[in-house]
């Protein structure tokens, strides 16, 4: 009996190694991995299976929003309201949709919006006449950075010569997550 406890830690250690061996083998194994890249530059873009992906096609000139449900030697399974088989030759732009210009967008155009509210309502509190250029003053500005702002925010890339699409065997974990 004095060796029992040992024993059961021994069991309980092995157990342990064995189920990290299985639960990190399962990122190990192959999967495929989108690349997006310009040729003769750094610049590439990684694709796995369920990240969002934004797609223009040539025929029909269509574009889709949706995650990858799947990526072929030949084509890609996108999922939208139902799964959509896209052959890679069928793809004419590929869309990169950017977070922190999209957020900045969509602040000042709220900020633009409360304060345009506040200004009404304290013109109409006051019964003065309601549009004056101190609205369009502390308005306009930060509306028009926000559409800009927002116009910035995805950026657009022309399969062709310049841009490539090409499918990798293996999982890619990129440093900065680009």
């Amino acid at each position: 009996m004095p060796f029992r406890v040992p024993l059961m830690i021994c069991f309980l250690k092995v157990l342990v190694f064995w189920s990290f061996i299985f639960l990190f083998s399962a990122e190990v194994l192959p999967q495929k991995t989108l690349l997006l890249e310009k040729v003769g530059t750094r610049r590439k873009f990684f694709f796995k299976v369920e990240d969002k992906f934004q797609v223009r096609t040539i025929k029909p000139d269509t574009f889709l929003i949706g995650h990858l449900w799947d990526i072929g030697e030949k084509n890609l399974t996108l999922q939208t309201y139902i799964p959509l088989t896209i052959p890679y030759e069928n793809i004419k732009f590929v869309y990169k949709s950017y977070k922190f210009p999209r957020k900045v967008g969509i602040y000042c155009m709220i900020f633009a919006g409360v304060t345009f509210g506040a200004i009404t309502i304290n013109h109409l509190v006051n019964n003065e006449q309601v549009f004056t250029p101190d609205m369009a003053y502390l308005t306009l500005p930060f509306l028009g950075v926000g559409i800009i702002s927002l116009s910035l925010s995805r950026e657009r890339m022309k399969i062709g010569p310049r841009w490539k699409l090409k499918v990798l065997d293996m999982p890619v974990f990129p440093l900065y997550d680009r």
